[in-house]
């Protein structure tokens, strides 16, 4: 039932702390070299209005620097491997994070080009490469998908820490 509505009615996602840390090593290190990074989360709905984030999988990507700025592209195999991981597991795939040079914010590419296509699925953009990061979880960026290429900003959503 849940699917079918996506994941909409939900206003609170928890995030369990090994989820964070290996996200975040990740991106560091990737930022390190230049690039954005992307991660994808998984977990389960644990209420009525709650989803946990209990596994960050990292897919196989490709950081590429254009004249225009920077991208991470995920072919379809590792899009695969992803979901047969996922799927394994008994999870649901619901979170995409990813980093930005600067400012954190959700480009057109990120709003017509995401990784999770689940209704209500959260976008996390954490600013300059990681760097800072979680110290700086206030500017981190938070969206949610709303329709197809459609995201807005989570104003009604709590993001916390287990």
């Amino acid at each position: 039932m849940i699917l079918r509505k996506g994941l909409s009615s939900i206003r609170s996602f928890v995030i369990q702390p090994e989820v964070l840390t290996e996200t975040i090593e990740f991106l560091k290190d990737v930022g390190r070299q230049g690039y954005e990074g992307f991660v994808l989360w998984a977990g389960n709905v644990e209420a009525t209005s709650t989803f946990r984030f209990t596994s960050a999988l990292i897919p196989d990507q490709r950081g590429i620097i254009t004249h225009d700025g920077l991208l991470v592209t995920v072919d379809g195999e590792a899009l695969f491997k992803v979901n047969k991981t996922i799927h394994g597991r008994g999870e649901i795939l619901c979170g995409q994070v990813h980093t930005q040079p600067s400012s954190a914010y959700h480009s057109t590419t990120d709003d017509h080009y995401p990784l999770v296509t689940l209704l209500g699925a959260l976008s996390v953009v954490i600013p300059d490469f990681a760097r800072n990061a979680p110290a700086d979880m206030e500017t981190w960026a938070f969206y949610r998908l709303i329709g197809c290429g459609e995201w807005e900003a989570a104003t009604n959503t709590e993001v916390v820490l287990a």
